[in-house]
């Protein structure tokens, strides 16, 4: 039975309010799991309920009316006894229900027990066998879908459903690391027996959620190491030294950490045997671009073509800016390519550097074969399908990825098995630390005056970020950067000069507005989250981040980090509408926390991985059951499989994933 119209009771209709659930087949319907329990086992007598308690009583309605009050309200109310007692139910605004509960009839409810009008009652009790007296399922909903229908649709069709289900891993090792077997654990998900029983089937289906994924990755990088570099890159005595010399000549000097990193990478180009593909993951201001510059140079001087994509035209201006300055006496060839600045690929120099948007994705037929090295910046920003565009490639180039956003271990493990991680674990010296404050309502026209103050005294320069471009009516209170920058402007800095750039600006309007704030001509830019990735503006020492609630904690810090690369103190100021304490609580924990490691785990633990990784994240899979913050669970998942690969050479690994219907992984 694959088909839900072969489902009793789910015509067309139903089919369609399953599909916004994204269940389309029966054995979707299996995989719907319930993000919640009510145990209402506990079956008791009517004199011996007490308040608060979830219970089941069974029997007779000596009374049931439906009463409709002079405020409009419509009750709904019966009365159940049994052989020690009576009490009221009470629901509200159903008054289909007298055509299920008449007088006489002998019924179970299940519910909580409450004071109402100062007599214990059930308010809006469960009745019918597959709502009481058992632990039962909360479904994910959708309108006109709700988890009792649920609850009736799987129980009664649980055989069925079932029947095809076919187990995923070996019996001994399932004995071995005591876990349910497949059907039980789906069995018991839907309909637990007890709660033993359901935690052990939370167990397996997780596990296997976790261990499917760890699979995936798994195979793609066995996949990976049978592919042959493109080119084969040489680190000679000439080589070197004109590596060394670059490095001599920088403004800067690098840290232990990047220096590391630049050996890891060095080595993987070099390996006339295997293809590089491998994570480059370092903190806002770590220093990433410069270890991608080296990496590029180095493919430069072995005659090969290396192309950085990042995921704005303001970072990859930047970038672009940055090498033509630190490269401009190496005589190579540098090319910008963005949606608005076109260049002809089948003329590019087989030894050039190429910085380009997302834009180059759709040029890839030119480049089939050509590059040597590919660095994909912020690669989280990019779906799957725009981070794996050079596949089809017969000779993969090699690949570096960039994040500034720290990934937490649990979520390195589960999903970045098949890259080699590099990390840049230390700031540059005489980094500064920003200092930051979650300002109150009655503080912040005191912040303002103190900001203008500081522009006047100092030339400092500050960033405004606004959630929104223009106004929301369902979300009022939401700062927009179209309304602010026409508040402050006109209210509270007269006397200095503002920009605005957000998305709808023309791309060559935003880069003229940048190149204005980066030449001071402007005093505070007024932004959306536009500029969270890249924007480097030494002389920019204060930030404030409008509706901070709004975001997430991992996208606070990278906005912070758009500050703080000169050598003066810098500022960050939270402001936020919200009364939330959760909400209040997150900004209080960014206000003393500048990890970004520490920052990443706390939100992965407080928001889930889509909201932790920024607000739109193309690559984190929605987990159904597992977590990706159960560090004990992932070190379980891991075990198995490493079991798997050592005794078990014919395992089907396509089945275990095919059985786990999960969204699109990092890896892919």
């Amino acid at each position: 039975m694959d088909s839900l119209s072969q489902i009793p009771g789910v015509g067309p209709k139903i089919i369609e309010k399953l599909k916004r659930l994204n269940i389309n087949y029966s054995k979707d319907l299996l995989y719907h799991f319930p993000n919640r329990y009510i145990d209402f086992s506990h079956s008791v007598k009517i004199n011996s309920i007490l308040e608060n308690e979830n219970v089941t009583i069974t029997g007779q309605i000596l009374d049931f009316k439906n009463i409709f009050t002079k405020t409009g309200k419509n009750i709904q109310k019966a009365i159940i006894t049994d052989n020690t007692g009576k009490i009221d139910l009470i629901w509200f605004n159903q008054p289909y229900l007298s055509k299920n509960i008449k007088t006489g009839d002998i019924l179970s409810f299940a519910g909580t027990v409450s004071l109402f009008q100062n007599k214990k009652t059930i308010i809006a009790p469960e009745y019918g066998p597959h709502n009481t007296g058992k632990i039962i399922a909360v479904y994910p909903e959708t309108n006109g879908l709700t988890s009792k229908w649920f609850r009736k649709i799987i129980q009664t069709q649980i055989s069925n459903l079932l029947n095809p289900v076919t187990e995923t891993l070996p019996t001994d090792l399932i004995k071995k690391f005591k876990l349910l077997d497949l059907k039980t654990a789906l069995l018991q998900i839907h309909c637990p027996t007890d709660s033993q029983l359901l935690s052990q089937a939370r167990t397996r289906l997780a596990t296997e959620e976790i261990l499917s994924l760890q699979i995936k990755s798994y195979l793609s990088k066995k996949d990976w190491l049978k592919q042959n570099p493109k080119t084969k890159i040489k680190i000679t005595k000439p080589i070197d030294k004109k590596i060394k010399d670059l490095i001599k000549s920088l403004s800067f000097k690098l840290t232990d950490s990047q220096n590391k990193v630049i050996t890891e990478i060095f080595s993987d180009l070099t390996n006339p045997n295997q293809v590089m593909n491998r994570l480059l993951q370092g903190d806002v201001g770590s220093g990433k671009t410069i270890v991608a510059l080296l990496s590029c140079y180095l493919t430069h001087l072995n005659n090969s073509l290396s192309v950085l994509i990042a995921p704005t035209e303001i970072l990859a201006h930047q970038h672009y800016q940055n090498f033509q300055d630190i490269l401009k006496d190496k005589n190579i060839p540098i090319f910008l390519m963005t949606g608005s600045k076109k260049i002809d690929l089948k003329k590019i120099p087989k030894n050039a550097i190429i910085i380009s948007t997302h834009a180059i994705i759709y040029k890839k037929d030119n480049l089939k074969n050509k590059i040597s090295l590919l660095i994909i910046d912020e690669q989280h920003k990019f779906g799957v399908k725009q981070r794996s565009f050079l596949n089809s490639s017969t000779k993969l180039p090699h690949c570096l990825t960039m994040t500034a956003t720290p990934i937490p271990r649990t979520i390195s493990l589960t999903l970045l098995g098949n890259l080699d991680i590099s990390i840049i674990d230390t700031l540059p010296q005489n980094r500064l630390q920003i200092k930051t404050f979650l300002v109150p309502d009655t503080k912040k026209i005191n912040c303002y005056k103190w900001i203008e103050t500081e522009i006047k005294k100092t030339g400092c320069q500050a960033f405004i970020v606004c959630p929104f471009i223009d106004i929301s009516e369902s979300m009022a209170s939401v700062k927009s950067a179209i309304k602010e920058f026409e508040f402050l402007s006109k209210n509270i800095f007269p006397n200095l000069k503002l920009g605005l750039i957000h998305g709808k600006i023309k791309s060559e309007t935003r880069q003229k507005i940048i190149k204005q704030f980066q030449d001071n001509k402007i005093n505070i830019l007024i932004t959306t989250p536009i500029i969270e990735v890249g924007v480097d503006i030494p002389n920019s020492s204060i930030i404030i981040i409008q509706s901070a609630d709004r975001f997430g904690l991992a996208q606070l810090h990278q906005l912070r980090g758009r500050v703080g690369r000169g050598h003066q103190q810098s500022f960050c100021y939270l402001f936020t509408e919200s009364q939330n304490s959760k909400a209040i609580n997150r900004l209080e924990f960014l206000e003393k926390n500048h990890n970004g490691l520490k920052i990443a785990e706390y939100d992965l633990k407080n928001r889930g991985p889509g909201e932790a990784f920024s607000t739109i994240q193309h690559g984190f899979p929605s987990l159904k059951i597992a977590s990706f913050s159960d560090a004990k669970l992932i070190s379980f998942s891991q075990e198995i499989l490493k079991e798997i690969i050592k005794n078990y050479p014919e395992f089907n690994f396509s089945q275990i994933i095919s059985e786990n219907i999960i969204s699109e992984s990092i890896n892919n």
